[in-house]
């Protein structure tokens, strides 16, 4: 643990550039998304005509 990168505080709170934590909420938010709608067709196709 001697290589140790050592950085400031104001480095360390710097967003990445590969822009992951876009990428996870958009896929995240994505999910459930199609989840509510798999969700709701369900209960739909199951209520009485």
């Amino acid at each position: 643990m001697a290589d140790r990168k050592v950085i400031d505080p104001t480095d360390a709170r710097q967003a990445t550039p590969q822009r992951l934590n876009y990428r996870v909420l958009t896929r995240s938010l994505l999910i459930a998304v199609i989840a509510a709608a798999v969700i709701y067709a369900i209960f739909y196709m199951q209520s009485p005509a």
